[in-house]
């Protein structure tokens, strides 16, 4: 059995990491690492947009992967988007994936500094971009972590967990 890896890109705390890695191995049941930090691919930086494209950066680190991951989940201090909207809070390619952490923070939306609520939507877009990678689509359940979130409220809605459906599509039941 491989390992999940986190890869931190840019500058992420080692104790978001050690959270998001410890409930991960609950979740999925692989063991997790985290790889040394990366900085910021400026190649994949649009200064017209002022973010980075997040399919760019999950290639660039899926070529890096160690060989003994099973997955890899990139996690990124920067803010994020793909072709066709204004931003994303992650994105899955393969066996490989990125969550930004910018829009996740309470601050961002002008409230309060609240370090609870950003751990958990992070777990929650790691979780839920893990899914992707383990072969998961979008679910219509909105309390499952695989239900698409369209804004933060959605994430704060969902819950972390997969419901029993999305559990049984990868034999976690």
């Amino acid at each position: 059995m491989g390992y999940i890896y986190l890869q931190p890109i840019g500058e992420v705390g080692e104790e978001l990491l050690h959270y998001i890695c410890t409930r991960l191995e609950g979740i999925y049941g692989y063991p997790c690492r985290t790889a040394s930090s990366t900085g910021v691919p400026e190649d994949q930086y649009n200064m017209n947009r002022g973010q980075y494209y997040a399919a760019g950066i999950v290639g660039d680190i899926a070529e890096r992967m160690p060989p003994d991951a099973e997955k890899l989940l990139g996690v990124a201090n920067v803010d994020l988007y793909v072709h066709g909207v204004n931003f994303v809070f992650g994105v899955a390619i393969g066996n490989a994936a990125i969550i930004s952490l910018t829009h996740l923070r309470p601050e961002y939306y002008g409230r309060n500094k609240n370090e609870t609520l950003f751990r958990e939507r992070a777990l929650k877009e790691a979780v839920h971009e893990l899914g992707h990678t383990f072969g998961l689509g979008h679910c219509p359940e909105i309390r499952c972590v695989m239900h698409f979130s369209n804004n933060i409220e959605d994430t704060d809605i969902k819950g972390i967990d997969l419901c029993g459906s999305c559990s049984a599509k990868i034999g976690k039941n």
